[in-house]
């Protein structure tokens, strides 16, 4: 019999799936993937798509303080959708529920950190450049949120073979913070 730390990721899921855990095994990485998405269109739109960033601008708080609103306020949201999903996972396996909340989180910080790496706020007169997210910024992000969903995928099943995929993941972030414009936090 084959050790199962042998076997590619592919066949891995595939034998899981046979075994009966297929339906939580494909349901981690559908919702980390969608998570990620989600968190990354609601960082450019409350970061980079505001409507009045000279009204903004004009809060009597620290502009730091609004930024951390801005971010807590889409990590509320993610929350808020996807805390239910996890608590129904737990119900059935608290392993799915604990790889799927892991995924959700870190798919989420980084979506929101691409965005913020890579935000640029339009002045209203540039009202037609406003509405386009950077395509580096599109790419690192879709590639991000692919990568920690296959990594949750294949953590669900076994956690050392989701070793590689979670490092192309984070080389991914990496690159993406070595081509965002110099300056940003």
């Amino acid at each position: 019999m084959q050790m199962p730390y042998l076997l590619p990721p592919a066949i891995l899921l595939w034998r899981s799936f046979e075994a009966g855990g297929g339906a939580l095994n494909l349901l981690v990485p559908v919702l980390v993937m969608a998570a990620g998405q989600l968190a990354g269109g609601l960082a450019w739109l409350t970061i980079s798509g505001e409507d009045a960033p000279d009204l903004v601008a004009t809060a009597p708080i620290p502009p730091r303080f609004v930024l951390r609103a801005k971010i807590e306020a889409v990590l509320a949201i993610i929350a808020v959708i996807f805390a239910p999903l996890v608590a129904v996972i737990a119900v059935a396996s608290l392993w799915h529920a604990a790889i799927t909340l892991g995924g959700i989180v870190i798919a989420a910080a980084s979506a929101t950190s691409i965005q913020l790496w890579f935000r640029t706020q339009a002045k209203r007169s540039q009202f037609r450049r406003r509405q386009i997210s950077s395509r580096v910024a599109t790419f690192a992000e879709a590639f991000s949120s692919i990568g920690w969903a296959a990594t949750a995928a294949i953590a669900a099943v076994s956690l050392p073979l989701a070793i590689p995929p979670g490092l192309i993941a984070l080389a991914v972030l990496g690159g993406a913070r070595f081509l965002a414009p110099r300056g940003r936090a």
